[in-house]
């Protein structure tokens, strides 16, 4: 037996060796992905997909140069759906474990049907590949070598028969080896399944291949690569083995196969050549609130933000996710409020599932779920006699890397302590009452980790705050427990606070107080907007978005007298060339989701200030589409200068549209930014201070606006606080370190020029800015920035990773300690920069689509490089040592280069010389673009 053994081992490896000087060049990145939403993002890492044809999915938009989508089509066998289609005489048989019927392919009318209920409708939807399955089924109906022969020879002329029809359409063959000596030319690969570990569905088990069948299919695919075919291998393993799924491609990989390893209903992103790393966040809630208004979205989301993940919150009272997360997300996040939510059985059923499928899961707050012993015990955790009356406790033990972030643990309440032993992982939080009995309120444990109230974020009531409340503080510090919980590696991450290794620097202005008269002296009874028009705009050309309110400019609107006159302010601020144009709506809603729930409140104050909204003459029903769509195009028509048109859209008031009316900017194709906003100021210092990028709203990613307006800084704009702004300097240095948060975001509104302190502060906080060393873009670069932040896909290969759909996002990090980027050689890197504890690496993705790859090595580079730069970094490639890279700016270039001692640096052909500051070299024109070669001896 064990000769045997030897003697598979050894015919295994001749075969391999022969191929292995081919076998790179054969292995594609290739993923199947058989459920209704494939995640068309992740999936773009790979060369090839092969997608069911009834999906949401549209090759279309998929496909670029070398990376196509083929459709699964079955050509042996027909789904029950598909019974009546099938023509007389067309079935053999039927497969019991699959419910299918079992094709008749030797005949004409058979095959004929085939191509046009089946090819004809994918080639019309898009696909020019096709996945053709069940090439082998008739060997199951059919015992006779005579009648098994006229199958293959109906499946030789069906394949012949789909080329002649459709040229240029790229075929995969699973198995059907016997057809390959005939049609091998007409064919793009071959795949097999089940080389390691395979699935059984008349079981539904998953199993381990025996040697003998292995060595029998490798024999195959061996056999097919001689024919000049990529061959690819599919193997199953449930959805929890992630790690002996990445070894079980590998196996496949050195075998000179393209690996594909998934789950036994392929409805997962499993793991090939490439594995992608999932970047969403799950969060779960409960409650009647909308997300915005969630611990979620106020406290959790920015540090997972950080972290390099995008995060979706959901309530469990409309539902929770179907089937498995594993391999689309990273892990979930919930935030309940107390044990007893009304979801609660359907909540813990759900998160035994994902723990069991090897999702990792947060519990923040409260469990959600009934805490005895039923629930917990399957968690790890022992529940203990819960004692009456009301028993003091205090803190007995803490890990101060994870508890005590921003202000110290507290002991719970006395009618909320509950005895809780955590029996498998990490404490972090122990407290003891006077009976002796201790809770583990916070730990690690297999399955991710919980922390649970008051200990996650305290409310300081002893600091008085804005509008009375009291300011929180994280107690837990979220991202050491997060990254450790969730189990997030260290990775390149997308990064959307700087560029180029230059913090972002942006300014925007919502259109509140544009017909304010100032009480400036020089400027007395002047609108504010000219103020800033003159004192601002004029003077400080920094990439700035002007948004107005429409409803100041009609001629029936709120200044009708005055109407001709703001318009022709409003014009001379549209056109300068670093303002960018945005709407701020029509009537500026104060309230969205109440004017929302009932139009009619339009007109009315209630007990909001200024009222539901401004109360425009003649407007008295809320409509989203006058706000959002009719705004955009009235600024178009009668502010914008010809060439420009709005490119943003600036919530105003509470800022909380629904998904419906975020979807209209959508649709009238503008970004959208407001809402948030980071507040983080000496007084309070804490990061609860500092929101997300953003929110999901449906399908739809409302923007927030990085920092808060001075309205903020000013107490509502009330005297004596005018000059309140200034304070904004110390979010922005807050925010910088020892974490870079957020870029320097200048928001103001125009009745800034309506009081001299408030011009004064502002200026002051833009003089401030401005002696930073920036890269300054337009709000809705940023914008941009952070919807493609949702969408980058960062992928683990063999020794690199790999970037796809990258969009806007150039900058991305990675922690110190993974080294340095390779440089040499590579296309799509132009550099790097260090800030704090994390590298900046700065990228400018393929034109053609292909991902980007990123080798990273202990050894600094040696060859020259952009350290930073105040401009885009749009294509860079090395040649050699040689280094070539464009750059786009708002402003005159300045940049520095790294290890450019004795190199010639060229703006086009024009030689130019740089000044040396220590090791770097300064370099600083007069134009906002450029194309260099830095070329070294």
């Amino acid at each position: 037996m064990l000769l045997r053994d030897w003697k598979t081992l050894l015919a295994i490896l001749v075969m391999s060796l022969a191929l292995a000087s081919t076998s790179k060049a054969h292995l594609v990145s290739i993923a199947f992905y058989y459920g209704a939403h494939p995640p068309r993002h992740s999936l773009q890492a790979f060369h090839w997909v092969v997608v069911q044809p009834d999906a949401h999915f549209s090759p279309r938009r998929f496909d670029k140069k070398d990376r196509y989508a083929f459709a699964y089509a079955s050509v042996g066998e027909a789904s029950a759906g598909e019974y009546t289609k099938v023509p007389p005489g067309c079935v053999l048989g039927r497969d019991r474990a699959w419910g299918t019927a079992i094709l008749n392919e030797a005949r004409r009318t058979c095959r004929r049907d085939f191509l046009h209920q089946v090819i004809a409708p994918l080639w019309k939807q898009g696909y020019r590949g096709f996945f053709l399955d069940d090439l082998d089924a008739y060997r199951q109906a059919l015992a006779g070598a005579g009648a098994r022969a006229r199958q293959r020879q109906g499946l030789i002329r069906l394949i012949r028969a789909i080329k002649t029809s459709h040229p240029a359409a790229r075929l995969i063959l699973n198995r059907g080896f016997r057809l390959l000596p005939a049609i091998h030319t007409q064919v793009t690969a071959v795949a097999a399944e089940s080389l390691f570990d395979g699935w059984d569905q008349k079981t539904g088990r998953y199993l381990p291949i025996p040697r003998v069948t292995r060595r029998r299919l490798l024999r195959k695919l061996f056999a097919a690569r001689r024919l000049g075919l990529p061959v690819i291998g599919i193997d199953y393993l449930p959805a929890r083995q992630r790690r002996q799924a990445i070894a079980d491609a590998r196996r496949i990989a050195a075998l000179g196969i393209s690996p594909y390893v998934t789950n036994g209903r392929l409805s997962m992103l499993g793991v090939g050549t490439l594995y992608v790393m999932p970047r969403k966040i799950l969060m779960l809630y409960s409650g009647p609130q909308d997300a915005q208004h969630t611990s979620l979205n106020w406290y959790a989301a920015m540090p997972l933000n950080y972290l390099g993940y995008s995060t979706r919150i959901e309530n469990v009272a409309f539902g929770l996710p179907h089937g498995t997360l594993a391999g689309r997300y990273a892990g979930i996040v919930t935030w309940f409020e107390n044990d007893h939510v009304p979801q609660g059985a359907a909540v813990y059923r759900f998160l035994r599932r994902q723990m069991r499928d090897g999702v990792p899961v947060a519990i923040l707050g409260s469990f959600g779920f009934a805490a005895d012993a039923g629930h917990l015990h399957p968690l790890g955790l022992s529940v203990g006699h819960i004692p009456r009356g009301l028993v003091g406790n205090r803190v007995t033990f803490r890990d101060p890397r994870y508890v005590g972030f921003e202000t110290p643990p507290v002991a719970a309440a006395p009618n909320n302590f509950r005895p809780l032993a955590l029996r498998r992982g990490r404490r972090l939080l122990v407290l003891q009452d006077a009976r002796d009995q201790s809770e583990d309120a916070a730990g690690l444990t297999p399955w991710g980790g919980y922390a649970l109230s008051p200990d996650v974020v305290s409310y300081l009531g002893a600091l008085p705050s804005r509008k009375g409340r009291a300011p929180a503080a994280w107690v837990l510090n979220p991202f050491r427990f997060l990254r450790r919980a969730l189990r997030l590696p260290a990775m390149p991450v997308p990064d959307t606070t700087t560029e180029s290794g230059r913090r972002l620097l942006m300014a925007q202005i919502d259109g509140d107080g544009f017909a304010n008269k100032s009480w400036i002296y020089r400027y007395r009874d002047r609108y504010a907007g000219e103020v800033i028009l003159k004192q601002i705009l004029d003077k400080y050309r920094l990439p700035t978005s002007a948004s107005f309110i429409v409803s100041y400019f009609t001629p029936h609107g709120l200044f009708p007298k005055a109407a001709a006159h703001l318009t022709a302010i409003a014009r001379r601020i549209a056109a300068l060339p670093w303002v960018e144009v945005a709407s701020h709506t029509f009537s500026h809603p104060f309230n969205w989701p109440a004017l929302e729930h009932d139009p009619a409140l339009m007109g009315h104050k209630g007990d909001m200030r200024y009222g539901y909204a401004l109360t425009v003459p003649g407007y008295t029903r809320f409509s989203a589409h006058k706000e959002v769509g009719w705004a955009i195009r009235w600024i178009n028509r009668h502010i914008a200068p010809p060439g420009k048109r709005v490119s943003l859209l600036q919530w105003s008031g509470d800022c909380d549209p629904d998904a419906r009316v975020l979807a209209l900017s959508y649709r009238a194709h503008v970004l959208n930014l407001n809402g948030g906003g980071a507040t983080e100021t000496d007084a309070e210092p804490f990061v609860t201070k500092v929101r997300g990028l953003g929110i999901f709203k449906g399908r739809y990613f409302q923007v927030y606006a990085p920092m808060q307006d001075e309205n903020v800084y000013t107490h509502s704009w009330t005297s004596p606080y005018y000059y309140g702004y200034v304070r904004a300097i110390q979010t922005f240095k807050l925010t910088n370190s020892p974490r870079r948060l957020k870029p320097l975001d200048i928001y103001y509104h125009f009745y800034s020029g309506a009081r001299v302190a408030g011009l004064r502060a502002l200026r002051h906080v833009i003089t401030w800015a401005l002696r930073q060393r920036t890269d300054a873009i337009f709000p809705s670069q940023f914008a941009r920035i952070a919807v493609d932040f949702g969408h980058a896909v960062v992928a683990r290969g063999a020794r690199s990773w790999y970037i796809s759909d990258a969009g806007a996002d150039r900058e991305w990090r990675i922690p110190v300690r993974l080294g340095y980027p390779r440089l040499r050689g590579t296309r799509g890197l132009a550099g790097f920069d260090r800030h704090g504890a994390v590298r900046y690496i700065h990228i400018a993705p393929p034109s053609t689509g292909a991902p980007l790859r990123i080798r990273l090595t202990p050894t600094r580079p040696r060859v020259p490089y952009v350290h930073d730069a105040n401009a885009t970094i749009t294509s860079a490639f090395y040649d050699g040592t040689d280094l070539s890279f464009a750059l786009a700016g708002h402003k005159g270039l300045r940049f520095r280069l790294a290890n450019a001692a004795g190199c010639r640096v060229r703006d086009g052909h024009r030689p130019i010389h740089g000044r040396v500051a220590g090791s770097l070299f300064t370099y600083h024109l007069e134009a906002h673009h450029g194309r260099f070669t830095v070329r070294c001896p």
